[in-house]
């Protein structure tokens, strides 16, 4: 009975591999455009030069892109990013013409079509180094034929030369590239400015755009090329990510498969933690392309598909099922030959792939802030470091897997040890009822949501109470058993009622609504959220319901809008990843009268950030 227990159908894992690949493949768009030219006007740089890149994308035929000043505010505008460099000076870009075009299906629209040339001004700065010097950037557009518009897409460019001493002879290049450049450019144009990170961890962004000049954390200043100091921030918080409640699920997982670790020798048990140990690093080397290097996916993003939404509920809920031993029957034995187990190196792996996938809706600060410097890195270095925070997250288990004589100690049978896997199942069930919110809710409404979590929890405390006293007499089983109850359910309904208590009037967010609120000189604060993000959910319940901000946000009649990201489709996906290099939430903006560039706050920030950021926009 116990052996069978501990067996979850194969078919309890391979869904979410599928749910997990299609979600990839369909955010992969098709390339209707693509860069043929990227150079400077000069062949080479000396400091303090102006100088010009010029990257020339070419359209398909047949297809046409938003322009940069789309018809309307909806649409995907068409933008070019350059990366941070040290020995530049970045000037906005320069962006043709859009032209007004009609089509059928989709009315009259602003577009480029065919080949387009767009321009970065900048400055080398006087104390560049001599030496080789390569500018990178990243064009964001939305193509369309005549009939649909196609999933947003970005394609990369890179330009590569040399800064020579001052004085050394350099010449002009590709004339014809740069025959649209107005040679009076630089005489209006200001320094290209990136949105400033202004949570309290966080340095100003430099006006340059050469991205923030440190970090602190913990006392200590991370530069942009502490590179040790980096890595070891991500180890940390890979640790921190264990203890994150996105990670809860898979808690009873990791118990059950060192209990059956603990029956192997100590050189099997450290296999075993090294194949969960790797799937969960792998997940997080393919997530770090995806999100790092190729932007197909922004952090957690795939929780809004309703399909992997769905896929991981049932599997959570089947391992629910299983936990309280519900899957006791005898199968054939060529079941059991492809069922994964925790005590098989492909169910370790597996296992690791979960526990990697789960972590992904709990962002906290310190991994923004690690996540967001990956992004400005080459592609080896940010993948790497998001690897280190898959190794941080591993470590543990990896160092428990080779100790196997401690969970020896821990008893396997008998009715406590059962009572125990109960309860696992009962935080498994909590779970999966949790990520099925966004179904439930239609149902329940919001509020109703929340109390029918609670009357799990309260269902799941009786029921410990219950069996603590049938399966013992004695009163101090029984007293440990109530303490450990009312330690479930008391700040269970403590958190219900913060989280049903709304003490301001949200509006969803739109472009429409945040224009028409910035029209009003009025502050407006823009909420990124989403029901599979429990952070979020924390942030809203201790510090924006916080009584200090909601005194801050009457004082200074402060408009409040929320961008529900649950869909993959939401109005506030395109915002998010405008603001944010990898698009992570929690994430907060607030945008002030004075000023095109929002205020923001990301990762968990305490009340005082909050109350403090909206005392000090003007």
């Amino acid at each position: 009975m116990i052996h069978t227990m501990h067996r979850p159908p194969a078919w309890a894992i391979s869904p979410l591999l599928i749910f997990v690949a299609c979600a990839i493949a369909g955010a992969q768009p098709a390339p209707h455009a693509r860069v043929i030219d990227a150079a400077l006007n000069f062949t080479a740089l000396q400091p303090g030069q102006q100088a010009v890149a010029a990257v020339e994308l070419e359209i398909d035929d047949g297809f046409h892109a938003q322009s940069h000043t789309p018809s309307d505010p909806t649409y995907i505008q068409f933008t070019i990013k350059p990366d941070p460099n040290s020995a530049l000076t970045l000037y906005d870009p320069i962006y043709p013409p859009g032209q007004v075009e009609t089509y059928g299906d989709l009315g009259t629209l602003n577009v480029y079509t065919g080949r387009i040339i767009l321009f970065i001004p900048f400055e080398v700065k006087k104390d560049a180094a001599v030496g080789p010097m390569t500018l990178t950037g990243t064009l964001r557009y939305q193509c369309c034929d005549s009939h649909a518009c196609y999933p947003p897409a970005r394609t990369k460019f890179t330009i590569s030369t040399q800064i020579v001493p001052i004085g050394q002879k350099i010449e002009t290049q590709k004339p014809d590239l740069f025959q649209t450049l107005d040679p009076k450019v630089f005489s209006h144009l200001t320094p290209a400015t990136q949105p400033s990170a202004t949570q309290p961890t966080t340095a100003p962004t430099s006006s340059s755009g050469a991205g923030p000049a440190g970090v602190t954390i913990f006392g200590f200043t991370l530069a942009d090329n502490s590179y040790g100091l980096w890595f070891l921030a991500a180890f940390v918080a890979g640790i921190i990510f264990n203890a994150v409640p996105c990670v809860l699920p898979v808690l009873p997982l990791k118990a059950i498969g060192f209990y059956e670790a603990s029956q192997h020798s100590r050189g099997r048990s450290i296999v075993f933690g090294a194949f969960f140990s790797a799937g969960l690093i792998a997940s997080f080397g393919v997530l770090a392309l995806l999100v790092v290097v190729y932007h197909k996916l922004a952090w957690g993003q795939l929780y809004s598909s309703v399909w992997f939404n769905a896929a991981l509920c049932i599997i959570l809920l089947v391992m629910a099922v299983g936990t309280f031993g519900f899957f006791t029957v005898n199968l054939p034995p060529a079941v059991y030959s492809v069922t994964p187990r925790h005590d098989t190196l492909l169910g370790n792996f597996l296992f690791g792939i979960l526990t990697a996938i789960l972590s992904t809706p709990c962002t906290f600060g310190l991994f923004v802030l690690v996540l967001t410097w990956a992004s400005r890195q080459p592609a080896v270095v940010g993948v790497a470091l998001v690897m280190t925070v898959g190794v941080g997250m591993a470590s543990p288990y990896f160092l428990l897997s080779a100790f196997p004589e401690a969970a020896r100690r821990f008893p396997r049978t008998g009715p406590w040890a059962e009572l125990v896997k109960q309860m696992m199942a009962f935080l498994l069930l909590g779970s999966a009822i949790y990520f099925a919110r966004r179904f439930l809710q239609q149902i329940t409404g919001p509020d109703g949501f929340w109390w029918t979590l609670f009357a799990m929890i309260v269902i799941a405390g009786g029921y410990l109470v219950v069996r603590a006293f049938a399966l013992s007499p004695r009163s101090r089983p029984r007293l440990i058993a109530t303490s450990i109850a009312a330690l479930m359910i008391v700040p269970s309904l403590a958190f219900t009622r913060y989280a049903i208590n709304q003490p301001y009037e949200w509006k969803p967010y739109t472009p429409e609504a945040l224009a028409e609120a910035r029209k009003s000189d009025r502050v407006v604060l823009v909420e990124f959220t989403a029901t599979w993000c429990s952070t979020c959910q924390y942030l809203e319940t201790f510090v924006l319901h916080d009584k200090s901000v909601v005194a801050a946000v009457k004082q200074r009649d402060v408009e409040m809008l929320k961008a529900d990201l649950t869909a993959d489709d939401a109005p506030g996906w395109p915002l998010l990843k405008q603001l944010n290099p990898v698009a992570a939430i929690p994430f907060t903006a607030l945008y002030s009268p004075a000023s095109d560039q929002p205020t923001h706050l990301t990762g968990i920030y305490s009340a005082d950030d909050l109350r403090n950021a909206i005392n000090s926009v003007h």
